[in-house]
């Protein structure tokens, strides 16, 4: 077992004796409405992509002054006060229609740790995207207060693959208000364009990223990193979804085989790029392709062969890697969850995007 997974390891073990805890009451306001559109997907710059229609935006969004860059946030959900934090690009006018990008974190975790783990606070600015970092139910980046099960990661109570089973938040349906209410409050700063609106998460955020992608259809693609999903993906609500999943593949914490077809099988659970592949009407062939970091960390992509066009699916695994980020910083709160020689996962992802679900 690496340092980094034993450490990830001994984390899960000792927070599996924490209660979650909700957060005082404090309340920002939030807009919400119906859609309008402008003339085409914007651009950094503003200009029209013209590639999938015109993109569609708020009403009245990219009103609010004051909110660029980092900001930290309250919302109330269901009458519980819920935290996140917001970067707005600094290089992009509010009025413009952006990308958007919910980041989940893992159990023991806070939005802080996200936000310095993935660095997508950089790809923000230099691509010209509008990013999320949501704290799930007990946790809280202003207190620094944590939870095991931050997430409700099961579609309609199903079992899920691995230990996230065991502390699967049974709160269903507030994290999904929670994401609605934070589309709507981020809307008043800057517009967004709802046709790519993206999800990622780490560890149990990557369980409630595959929960996302069954049944978020507001969700354009996903990207799931150590997490897992359903024995089945035929009750999810959504259609094609493009994906990419990453996994360690030796992660001691959550088993490989929930994901990759290439580990060792979790009995009862086919792997999810299998899952994924079956439900976006992919071949079950793939062609490999390497995927090595700059600092020698080994890995390699599996791009499923004759997937539709609205429906690629991928998965990147790293030999030798254990429960982390692949190229998280090592700088920051998320230090401890940073597998820095590897291929970077934020910007995997995101060329994902750009090229799958575009």
């Amino acid at each position: 077992m690496s340092v980094r997974s034993g450490v990830g390891f001994l984390l899960f073990l000792s927070a599996l004796t924490l209660f979650a805890s909700h957060c005082g009451s404090s309340s920002e306001s939030s807009g919400d409405g119906g859609a309008s559109t402008v003339d085409g997907p914007s651009t950094v710059d503003g200009s029209s992509t013209g590639d999938v229609g015109p993109a569609t935006v708020e009403p009245g969004c990219g009103m609010r002054a004051g909110m660029r860059g980092k900001t930290s946030r309250t919302l109330m959900v269901d009458g519980t006060a819920r935290t996140y934090i917001a970067y707005l690009p600094l290089s992009v006018s509010a009025p413009t229609a952006v990308p958007f990008v919910f980041v989940f974190h893992g159990a023991g975790m806070t939005a802080a740790e996200m936000y310095d783990l993935t660095q997508y606070a950089a790809l923000a600015d230099s691509e010209g995207i509008a990013v999320a970092f949501l704290d799930g139910q007990g946790a809280s980046s202003s207190t620094g207060a944590t939870a095991i099960n931050p997430w409700n990661v099961s579609d309609n109570g199903a079992a899920v693959c691995g230990a996230g089973n065991f502390v699967n938040n049974p709160t269903a349906g507030v994290d999904f208000a929670f994401m609605d209410a934070i589309k709507a409050d981020v809307a008043q700063d800057q517009c967004f364009d709802s046709q790519r609106v993206f999800a990622t998460g780490f560890s149990m955020g990557g369980y409630f990223t595959h929960h996302v992608g069954c049944d978020r259809t507001d969700i354009r693609a996903v990207a799931p990193h150590s997490g897992a999903t359903l024995a089945s993906l035929s009750s999810c609500k959504t259609g094609h979804v493009p994906i990419i999943i990453f996994h360690g593949a030796a992660d001691t914490l959550i088993g490989p085989g929930c994901d990759d077809p290439n580990s060792t099988a979790v009995s009862g659970f086919p792997p999810s790029a299998t899952l994924w592949a079956q439900k976006n009407g992919c071949k079950p062939t793939y062609t490999t392709v390497v995927e090595n970091g700059s600092g020698g960390g080994d890995g390699q992509c599996y791009l499923y062969d004759g997937c539709p066009a609205d429906g690629q699916v991928e998965l990147c695994t790293f030999t030798g890697m254990g429960h982390c980020w692949a190229g998280g910083d090592t700088t920051g709160l998320g230090a401890r969850f940073a597998c820095a020689t590897y291929a970077g996962a934020t910007q995997l992802e995101w060329n994902f995007f750009k090229k799958y679900a575009w």
